[in-house]
């Protein structure tokens, strides 16, 4: 990332601490690694303006002996906020905030429930009792692209004498089942697993032949215990490796085929059957493999995809391909309610947690994220629709497709927007549409009802013409006029505004 890029993210962040959009802070942290230890012209950081719980578990850092750490500590607006500064460790940090790393977690620890498509086996001695004389053979499962995408050694195998092997057996060296575990581990989520001492040099021994000269050098410096800093290093590293295994392989690889193509790859009982054109030659491959299982067909293009992504990243493709439908039995399913581009960033973001959508987009990606069931893709299209200026779709289109999501960032936006354009809209009858649904929406009428969308039309009004809430008269929703005091002209102007909805 280049370094104006950098400093742009870390003052959109500052921005939303200030400004309190929670939403936007998570997704500038998350998606697009907003440096949040970093301190502006002023030595003010993010931790300083807000959010502290959420930054705080996410790496903040709040150190006394340092001028931000004390200023963050100092200036705390309550008790409660300087106890949480004070008394706030790292280990707190729950995993939940990180369903990427929960992901490789539980592919790791179940590769047969998440359709695992190699096995090592090792003969070699095996921890059983505290006895590591007894030699045995063992058979460890995983997955060729998580270690295609993670680990040059593993991707240069895969690509020659391993290709089509579905059992391989390492005889160059012996490998103690507790050392090629503590290296999966690594490969799948980045971290350093401890290793007794009587196997060290065993570790540091398949670290070298597997060329992961990083982990040897930590293993051998005896760095089993990760501080803060190191592990988001590590996943950040994990994280880039499927940015890179992403664009480099998967997009690369993708295929294109004529409608002539396609016939010509059908079986005589109508199953597709569409092989992998990149690579399979006598010699080298003309690019990285990607290992894949399966082969999504999206109008005349064919994307090679992997089925412990996209059914443990995705619940609509965990029923398609575990639940009882016939795409399942298909090695290349077809889609046809979403276009290429759009399925492109949707796989974008099941590999990499992350998606850069370019506007023109954002708002068939928030429905096709919503009918795929990814809410944080949901939240990042948003986000992008929400940042403009101006709306690229039709106004009421978005506050309809807002409605009926459920997205109340993009409603407020909407209705921030109504406010901003009030002389513009008030003789639509698309405008007075929405107000009488808003209406009809609310179920148990009460004595004095309010209409939502009112409400939000008449917040939006007072934050334009600076009107303080404990001058508006609750009951008729305008600045109230006392006997002998002039209300000011962006208050004439408000209650203006006003009389238009009840004429």
């Amino acid at each position: 990332m280049k370094l104006a890029d950098e400093d742009k993210i870390f003052q959109d962040l500052l921005n939303a601490c200030r400004n309190g959009d929670l939403e936007l802070v998570e997704s500038l942290v998350r998606n697009f690694g907003a440096p949040i230890n970093q301190t502006d012209k002023w030595q003010c950081s993010p931790l300083y303006l807000a959010f502290v719980k959420f930054l705080l578990e996410n790496g903040a850092q709040c150190r006394k002996d340092t001028f931000e750490g004390q200023r963050c500590y100092y200036g705390a607006l309550t008790m409660k906020i300087r106890g949480l500064l004070s008394s706030y460790k790292y280990t707190k940090a729950d995993d939940k905030y990180q369903p990427y790393r929960n992901f490789f977690s539980y592919i790791l620890e179940r590769p047969l429930d998440t359709f695992s498509d190699v096995i090592f086996k090792l003969n070699a001695p095996y921890d059983r009792s505290k006895r590591y004389n007894t030699l045995e053979t063992l058979e460890i499962s995983a997955h060729r692209c998580i270690l295609n995408a993670r680990s040059t050694f593993f991707a240069s195998k895969f690509q020659t004498i391993w290709r089509t092997s579905k059992v391989i057996e390492i005889q160059e060296i012996q490998i103690h089942a507790t050392c090629f575990r503590a290296m999966l581990r690594y490969l799948y989520t980045g971290e350093i697993a401890s290793i007794p001492n009587s196997l060290m040099d065993n570790m540091i021994q398949l670290c070298k032949y597997v060329w992961l000269d990083n982990l040897s050098e930590r293993y051998t410096n005896k760095m089993k215990r990760i501080n803060q800093d190191q592990d988001k290093i590590e996943f950040k590293k994990l994280q880039n490796d499927f940015v890179k295994f992403f664009k480099n392989v998967l997009l690369v690889g993708k295929q294109f085929y004529t409608e002539q193509d396609y016939n010509n790859n059908m079986k005589v009982d109508g199953s597709e059957i569409i092989e992998n054109r990149i690579g399979h030659n006598d010699t080298e491959p003309k690019f990285a493999e990607s290992q894949h299982d399966i082969c999504i067909r999206v109008e005349d293009e064919f994307f090679n995809c992997h089925k412990v992504f996209l059914t443990e990243r995705c619940e609509y493709f965990k029923a398609m391909f575990n639940g009882p439908f016939s795409e399942k039995l298909l090695r290349t399913p077809r889609i046809s309610e979403c276009s290429s581009k759009v399925f492109a960033l949707i796989l974008e973001f099941i590999y990499t947690d992350k998606c850069d959508i370019p506007e023109s987009m954002a708002c068939e990606v928030l429905i096709k994220a919503d009918m795929y069931l990814l809410d944080k893709l949901k939240s990042i299209a948003s986000i992008v629709l929400t940042n403009l200026s101006e709306p690229l779709e039709d106004i009421y289109v978005l506050m309809r497709t807002a409605i009926d999501l459920n997205i109340g960032r993009l409603e407020q936006w909407c209705c921030h927007w109504f406010a901003d354009h009030l002389y513009e809209v008030l003789e639509d009858q698309r405008f007075l549409d929405l107000i009488c649904e808003s209406a009809h929406s609310i179920k148990k009428r009460q004595e004095t009802d309010t209409i939502p969308f009112i409400d939000d039309l008449r917040y939006w009004l007072s934050k334009k013409y600076s009107v303080l809430e404990d001058e508006i008269d609750q009951r008729s929703g305008k600045v109230r006029e006392y006997d002998g005091e002039e209300i000011t002209d962006w208050e004439a102007e408000y209650n203006l505004c006003l009389r238009y909805y009840y004429l």
